[in-house]
This record gives C-alpha cells, structure tokens and sequence, in this order.
C-alpha cells in the first residue's frame, strides 16, 4: 500500500510510550516502525469513532 499523503506529528515522550504498549498488546511480537504504530492506530481509532467496520 503506497502512501501518498506525508504528516509530521509532534508528541510527548510519554503519549508516545502509551502508543507503543498499546501496540505491543494488540500486536503482540510483531515488528512495527513508529509512523506504523501512529498510522494504525489512529485507522483503528478513526474507524471506531466513526463507527465503521473494517474493509
């Protein structure tokens, strides 16, 4: 999947932490970059709020 819109995003060591835990719980041994923890979870989130189910 090619990415094609670029975002910069600027937060707290320790909000950054809270991602990366959330990450490891819900993909436990996975190998995953910062931006991809950023990116999937905020999809995830997204997609909740908006309460629209998975493609």
């Amino acid at each position: 999947m090619k990415r094609t819109v670029q975002v910069n995003v600027k937060m707290t060591d320790e909000d950054f932490r809270l991602l990366q835990k959330a990450a490891e719980r819900r993909w436990p041994d996975a190998v995953i970059t910062n931006s991809g923890i950023v990116l999937a979870l905020a999809k995830i989130a997204a997609r909740q709020t908006l309460g629209r189910k998975k493609r």
